[in-house]
């Protein structure tokens, strides 16, 4: 476009809906871009990961405890009820907003040692084997009287009235 000199510039309503339409375009874009990221699940690996190289290493009656401590590092958790068997688990899973967490992958090794603490076996169990289990709901109760929100925030401040004082 060419204007005048000395003429300052006037733009058409047109010209400034053509300049500010890439902008808006460009904004469009970016909104769908996080939009597409933001709901993309989040993949979680937790647990132990032994090394596949190491675990093919082990042979029964040949390692100790110690040994495979040294080869596998800690277990992630030791048998309840005897010693002698020790888990290795990994746990993958995928998180998607704010849904629960979906399990993908579950691994467990698990190393039993007989009653000299040599290795026994090396057994690796599947997803198949695995049991879900209901914790307990019940609480314990304690004693004491219930207060209220404002009934604790003025205790704090050790002004909560001598009804409180008098009852501790």
């Amino acid at each position: 476009m060419n204007f005048p000199k000395g003429q300052p510039r006037r733009l058409s309503l047109c010209t400034l809906k053509r300049l500010r339409a890439p902008r808006y375009a460009a904004a469009l874009v970016l909104v769908g871009v996080l939009a597409t990221f933001a709901c993309a699940p989040e993949v979680n690996q937790r647990g132990h990961v032994p090394d596949p190289e190491s675990l093919a290493l082990i042979k029964p009656g040949l390692q100790t405890r110690d040994q495979i401590l040294d080869m596998l590092g800690s277990p992630t958790a030791i048998g309840t009820f005897e010693d002698s068997r020790w888990y290795y688990i990994t746990r993958k899973t995928e998180h998607l907003a704010f849904y629960n967490p979906d399990l993908v992958e579950a691994i467990v090794v698990l190393v039993e040692f007989d009653q000299a603490g040599f290795v026994k076996q090396v057994a690796h169990l599947s997803n198949d084997q695995a049991r879900e289990i209901d914790p307990v709901e019940r609480t314990t109760p304690t004693k004491g009287r219930k207060m209220g929100v404002i009934q604790q925030l003025l205790g704090n401040l050790g002004i909560a009235g001598p009804a409180s004082r008098a009852e501790n």
